[in-house]
């Protein structure tokens, strides 16, 4: 099966403090993943750097998407702790979403999230296209001119095969479920890049061609807020 991906779309709210999340976050959550699950390679929290909501973003190396239904992985949610089970029904939003991966340009990187020199800054965008075919063609059409946008380092295009959204902001409708069928992760050496003339250009040069559609709300950026060492990496 493919490598897989998952990005998880996080917002304390009202009713938890940031210490607790944090608290949370880096000491009982990603730990029970990265310290007991070799199949997660790397894992990494980025904060908005935009002022948009959600504040938070948690994205995980898989080395295979059927990680996603082995047991080993669903009971983290299924057997949470006691104080995992009350915090997450306190967040404002907890929106997580499984990916396989489908694209990926690099310069000559095995890993963007390790916790040695993990990437620094990021753009998120969510993309509706007719099949996967036409989003390959746009794919390799930017990852070619990618390569001469300087500050540029990754780019990475995922296809979500699953997603759930909890929390107090989070309402009852099947709308409320709705995700873009893809994203893709640019990833920068500093920020001036994300809004370089030459990056926003071979974005939209190429995307009317393979009617690649940018869902709004979807755009985000993000720096780097902590990279965590796993049992895959030792």
């Amino acid at each position: 099966m493919p490598p897989g991906f998952l990005a998880v779309f996080s917002e304390p709210g009202a009713n938890v403090t940031i210490d607790e999340y944090q608290d949370w976050y880096s000491n009982e959550h990603i730990p029970i993943r990265l310290d007991h699950l070799p199949s997660f390679l790397t894992g990494a929290r980025y904060s908005a750097s935009d002022s948009l909501r959600p504040s938070w973003v948690a994205v995980y190396d898989v080395d295979d998407t059927s990680t996603f239904f082995l047991e080993s992985y669903t009971k983290l949610r299924t057997n949470r702790s006691p104080r995992e089970a009350d915090l997450v029904k306190r967040l404002e939003l907890l929106d997580r979403r499984t990916y396989e991966v489908i694209g990926d340009e690099n310069k000559g990187l095995t890993s963007s999230y390790h916790p040695v020199d993990p990437t620094k800054f990021i753009l998120t965008q969510g993309i509706e296209c007719p099949d996967d075919a036409a989003l390959k063609g746009w794919f390799n059409a930017i990852a070619k001119d990618l390569n001469n946008v300087e500050g540029w380092t990754r780019t990475g295009l995922y296809k979500c095969i699953d997603n759930l959204k909890s929390g107090m902001s989070v309402g009852s409708g099947e709308e409320e479920q709705k995700v873009p069928k893809y994203l893709v992760i640019y990833e920068f050496l500093h920020p001036a890049a994300i809004d370089s003339s030459s990056f926003k250009s071979t974005i939209q040069r190429h995307s009317a061609k393979f009617d690649v559609n940018f869902v709004d709300g979807e755009e985000r950026k993000w720096g780097l807020y902590r990279a965590y060492p796993g049992i895959a990496q030792s």
